[in-house]
């Protein structure tokens, strides 16, 4: 399994692209989680074809976490993308995402490739890979996931503080993604992460790596300078990449104090 930080920024960030990671197996089969509005540019960026990306999944529809997604279908009609795209999201957020699509094509009203839209669940297999998921507290309702794929796995929060059933889904994996707004303790009822929890999280799950991200701007530098050198906490940013076969932290460049 391989991961690529396509973005790692807070909703307002003007050091990085919105929150979104993509995961690729070892067939090249290829997930989107999340597409705000950077998202698409960095994307093109990366040459990633038209063709690449098989499934979007939504953690939530906030636009830091979705508005992208009509540049980005808009891109893909234009250079006429021809594989089929699977859509994950909650059933009670679709239509704001079908807008999206049908704003991509207009006036047009078809596409050049079809759209199978698919509703979260809490258990669910998509190919070879396993996929559980699970709410946090945030102010709109957020599926956190875990993917494992042949023995290795993943967890992104999406947005929001943890909750007892994110954190079950947090227990033992490879590498988590957990939202940190905050390097200072928020309130108990925030609908955003915070570094004290964080640090909580990475002594009771049984994680390998916590990588947290969606850090408010002013918050980076002291969240830098906790995690740099940590054997198993890294602050992430846009362009890290992993290759969770071959998955040592402690050499990676994101635990040798690299500065942003």
């Amino acid at each position: 399994m391989k991961i690529d930080v396509i973005g790692s920024g807070s909703a307002f960030s003007k050091r990085c692209n919105t929150s979104a990671i993509k995961i690729t197996d070892s067939l090249e089969n290829q997930w989107l989680i999340d597409c705000g509005p950077t998202i698409p540019r960095a994307i093109w960026q990366r040459n990633i074809g038209v063709n690449d990306i098989a499934v979007i999944y939504f953690t939530h529809i906030h636009p830091d976490h979705s508005s992208g997604l009509a540049a980005l279908i808009n891109q893909w009609k234009s250079f006429k993308r021809t594989e089929p795209l699977t859509i994950f999201c909650q059933s009670d957020q679709r239509q704001p995402l079908q807008a999206l699509v049908d704003l991509a094509v207009w006036p047009e009203t078809q596409l050049c490739f079809d759209i199978h839209w698919q509703d979260i669940a809490d258990d669910f297999e998509w190919k070879h890979w396993q996929i559980r998921t699970a709410n946090t507290q945030h102010e709109m309702a957020n599926k956190a996931l875990r993917i494992t794929i042949e023995g290795k796995s993943v967890f992104y929060s999406g947005d929001g503080r943890p909750t007892k059933a994110s954190e079950a889904l947090m227990e033992g994996v490879d590498i988590a993604f957990q939202e940190c707004a905050s390097f200072h303790a928020l309130d108990g009822g925030s609908s955003h992460g915070d570094f004290p929890d964080c640090q909580r999280l990475l002594a009771e799950t049984n994680v390998r790596a916590l990588g947290i991200y969606h850090c408010f701007d002013e918050a980076i530098p002291s969240l830098l300078a906790a995690t740099s050198g940590h054997p198993a906490l890294f602050l992430s940013r846009d362009g890290l990449q992993f290759d969770l076969n071959n998955f040592d932290l402690s050499s990676h460049p994101m635990n040798q104090g690299e500065v942003l």
